[in-house]
């Protein structure tokens, strides 16, 4: 007789992490290509939709590398939250907010128009991060769980735009509720390779700076400590309430972002369903990559590859939309798995009888 033991590590190694990681991906990779297995694929379907058309068709490069940008600046929205222990789940509300006030812009004819992409990016992070710190400010002051806060927050954003969409904002030449269309100098520029544009530079300046703020900065610092130790943080000195404010804020500052690039690099107006289908991704990627910066750069790349091949699949395949949410649920709670196995270690302890 025994019984399983489960009981926290004091350390744990960076060997011990990287396998953890690479287990967790191998084991949701595994189980994904069986379930798709199953469906009717086979393993050359797999290879050639999978690897082939996401990475080495231009087609399909282009499509990927288009949706990473908006997905990568998400990632890091939940990623730097997490850092302090904050549970973003509002990365949309947060989008739509950035896209509202960057709208806002040309329709009012905010500032010199030659400056007006820079004014654009500038109220779509002041949009988003305020609509963020508003709930970073409740867990504060009133105690409010942000799960609950930021989860509200993507509804009142949602239907704050369908008002503006069907009312004061809406393009009286177009049969859709959409605004009107932004001039050439309110839209970012295409690289010349199919639809991507400029905002994959914005993407990969935030992946650096937060790279930066969390790994070399007085202020990674204390957000490491605040996660670590709360109440020990402040009575070092560390003001906690601010850094959590500041990191909160600056994750709504990074989905309002994401909502710039989108309606100023994809639409190039304000239209509907500009922030459907991110919260869920966000937190994918955030966890695929540990919240590392650069590492979400990789993870969105990769879940921006799942998201062109499961279009693909069903077009060719007739295989439904939920299977790319399917196979994300399996990759995380297959990464899940391995932080626990990373975090916590499990003994069998052999029992014995003692008779008197």
């Amino acid at each position: 007789m025994g019984k399983l033991i489960v009981s926290p590590r004091l350390a744990a190694p960076p060997r011990l992490a990287a396998f953890t990681m690479l287990g967790g991906l191998g084991a949701g990779m595994l189980i994904s290509a069986i379930f798709l297995l199953t469906q009717g694929l086979g393993l050359s379907d797999l290879a050639s939709q999978f690897l082939g058309y996401t990475f080495t068709d231009p087609a399909g490069l282009d499509q990927t590398l288009t949706r990473a940008i908006p997905l990568t600046l998400v990632g890091l929205s939940v990623a730097v939250c997490l850092r302090v222990k904050f549970w973003n789940i509002g990365v949309e509300g947060q989008l739509w907010a950035g896209a509202l006030a960057a709208t806002t812009v040309p329709l009012y004819h905010i500032g010199p128009e030659p400056v007006h992409l820079w004014i654009m990016a500038l109220a779509a992070m002041l949009g988003g991060g305020a609509w963020c710190g508003v709930c970073a400010l409740a867990r504060l002051k009133l105690r409010a769980n942000e799960v609950v806060t930021t989860l509200l927050m993507n509804y009142v954003a949602y239907m704050l735009a369908q008002q503006l969409l069907y009312g004061a904002w809406r393009n009286p030449e177009d049969s859709f509720p959409v605004s009107r269309a932004f001039s050439p100098d309110e839209t970012l520029a295409l690289l010349g390779f199919g639809h991507v544009h400029a905002g994959i530079f914005f993407a990969l300046a935030a992946a650096l700076f937060c790279w930066w703020l969390c790994s070399l900065s007085r202020v990674g610092y204390m957000a490491r400590a605040v996660a670590a130790n709360p109440l020990a943080a402040r009575a070092v000195g560390v003001p906690a309430a601010a850094v959590v404010l500041l990191m909160a804020t600056l994750g709504g500052a990074l989905s309002g972002l994401a909502g710039f690039t989108i309606v100023c690099g994809e639409e190039h107006k304000l239209t509907q369903f500009i922030g459907n289908d991110y919260i869920f991704p966000s937190i994918v990627i955030a966890y695929l990559a540990r919240t590392s910066p650069l590492g979400v750069v990789v993870a969105a790349v990769a879940v921006a590859a799942l998201y062109t091949a499961g279009d693909s699949l069903k077009a060719f395949y007739q295989l439904p939309g939920a299977t790319v949410l399917t196979i994300q649920a399996i990759l995380l709670l297959c990464v899940c798995c391995g932080e626990f196995l990373l975090r916590y270690r499990m003994d069998w302890v052999k029992t014995v009888k003692v008779r008197a």
